[in-house]
């Protein structure tokens, strides 16, 4: 497996996750904000507990030109619209780890489509991570989700790998 991707497979990528999305009638959606490389991400929101309330949550899957990986963005908003500030961030996803540690790793960024602050798990070592599957993945945005989503409560059914492995046996059947 490549240590990095390029745009157009992260694109190519994120449709066929989108397909598998679809197909288990997930709400994952794929914006477009122009033609332009990278302005396409994928997006899911979901309503995760916090102490006493639900917190709207939603979720970018972008490509990031610099590291040439996915990279995870995340907005937390409470019921009455408010932005989640990083401690109560940090609070509702790792509320165990040293706070020195979680600046290398759950930190704010500006979006790199939006170009508004959001949180995002730093790239600097997704491409080693990724690289370190013995089997190539067909689909890395999959992968990609599937390892650093359940840091961000975002947790992905077990059918995501079992329509992903019949298309993978279609695919070699054609």
């Amino acid at each position: 497996m490549s240590d990095s991707m390029t745009w157009l497979e992260f694109l190519s990528q994120a449709k066929g996750f989108l397909a598998i999305s679809s197909k288990l009638n997930d709400s994952w959606q794929l914006i477009e904000k122009d033609k332009h490389e990278p302005n396409t991400f994928l997006k899911y929101a979901q309503k995760v507990k916090y102490k006493d309330e639900l917190i709207n949550v939603e979720y970018h899957i972008v490509y990031s030109i610099s590291y040439q990986v996915p990279m995870l963005y995340l907005q937390a908003h409470r019921s009455d619209g408010g932005l989640l500030d990083i401690e109560a961030t940090w609070n509702l996803f790792m509320p165990e780890m040293p706070r020195s540690d979680l600046y290398q790793m759950l930190t704010q960024m500006e979006h790199p489509v939006l170009f508004r602050p959001f949180m995002t798990l730093h790239p600097c070592r997704t491409c080693e991570i990724l690289s370190q599957f013995g089997k190539q993945s067909t689909n890395l945005i999959l992968t990609f989700i599937s390892i650093y989503g359940p840091y961000v409560k975002l947790e992905l059914s077990n059918s995501y790998g079992l329509i992903n492995e019949e298309n993978e046996k279609y695919e070699m059947k054609m």
